[in-house]
């Protein structure tokens, strides 16, 4: 009677983690089963396809997606490492305290011309790129060395996106917003007071920047201006993946989503601090952020890992079942003809 109610309870039990942790598969049929090999912050993302991503965080921590998993990779640095910048699969950047350069086959210290935080990096070419921190910091890449560049402002700067060589955003505290013409950086006038954390730039007529209490805003070409949110916690990252289809991060796993309208809050897998989110497609993206969380766009739900609670679980169950199944088996096969029971 007990083996007949240990077999039904870890059939049960199988049934049960099968459907929870059955790999997800998104639109384009490709298995989303994966564990993050980090348990420290992730700062920023920046994915180069759907075979070939990073990411970077606290304690100089870097980590590598090659399509089926993510997995750490040597870093020269223990300082926390703030964005990650990848322009190919053999050229990318990543900034904290140090600069690091990855040349396709391991990460290097770079000689930097500041001792301040840098918290962002964006590259337009191998010969153009920028980078800012604290205290109004801006440095500029120009193929051969990073230099630093006059500031009008010295506040932090939080994030920077090129849109060309000769138009650049820059946001950061207190509403800070900066731009590059070419030739220098001026003040913009912002629409807001809050801390910006993250600016991302479709266009010269066509930008957005999302900050803290939940601060959106948009550039429609000539002004900034306030964009209705959808939530009061702190927004950490923006990335449009279109210029109707975007998506913003926070505190306490906050995800919203730009339709072309309006912004609206999706359901989210993660009460973690989500930092940094990156699109490749319309259904295809990864966010992450405290603790090591990392999570993927499905073009359906955000899906968190595949977590390794399931398999203890899993595994006891179907040892179970099987060790039954064997001894039910055997004892089959051992049991003797039982004399007939019919009246002579």
């Amino acid at each position: 009677m007990w083996r007949n109610f240990v077999l039904k309870a870890s059939l049960l039990v199988v049934m049960v983690m099968l459907c929870v942790g059955v790999p997800i598969v998104n639109a384009e049929g490709v298995a989303l089963n994966w564990t993050s090999p980090t348990t420290a912050n992730l700062y920023s993302v920046c994915m180069l396809s759907a075979n070939n991503g990073w990411a970077v965080g606290e304690y100089g921590t870097i980590i590598h997606w090659d399509g089926t998993d993510w997995s750490n990779v040597t870093s020269p640095t223990e300082y926390d490492l703030n964005s990650v910048f990848m322009l190919s699969a053999g050229d990318g950047w990543a900034v904290g305290v140090d600069i690091l350069h990855w040349d396709g086959t391991s990460w290097s210290t770079v000689t930097s011309p500041t001792t301040s935080w840098l918290y962002s990096v964006f590259m337009l070419s191998a010969s153009d790129g920028w980078a800012v921190g604290e205290y109004g910091t801006i440095i500029h890449w120009d193929g051969t060395d990073w230099s630093t560049v006059s500031s009008p402002t010295t506040e932090s700067i939080s994030s920077v996106h090129m849109i060309s060589a000769n138009n650049v955003w820059a946001v950061g505290y207190f509403g800070t917003i900066i731009h590059w013409d070419g030739t220098d950086w001026s003040t913009v006038t912002s629409p807001t007071v809050a801390n910006l954390y993250s600016v991302d730039m479709m266009s010269a007529s066509n930008g957005w920047a999302v900050g803290s209490v939940g601060t959106i805003i948009h550039w429609d070409g000539t002004d900034w201006s306030i964009v209705s949110s959808p939530t009061e916690m702190e927004l950490y990252s923006v990335n449009m993946a279109t210029s109707s289809d975007g998506w913003i991060v926070g505190f306490l796993g906050t995800i919203i989503r730009w339709n072309g309208v309006s912004w609206s809050n999706v359901t989210s897998p993660t009460m973690w601090d989500l930092y940094s989110v990156d699109m490749i497609s319309a259904i295809d993206g990864w966010a992450v952020g405290a603790y090591g969380t990392i999570i993927r766009w499905t073009g359906t739900v955000w899906v968190p890992e595949f977590p390794t609670v399931i398999l203890v679980p899993l595994l006891i169950s179907l040892t179970l079942v099987v060790v039954i199944l064997a001894k039910t088996a055997s004892k089959k096969r051992r049991s003797p003809l039982l004399p007939s029971r019919t009246q002579p």
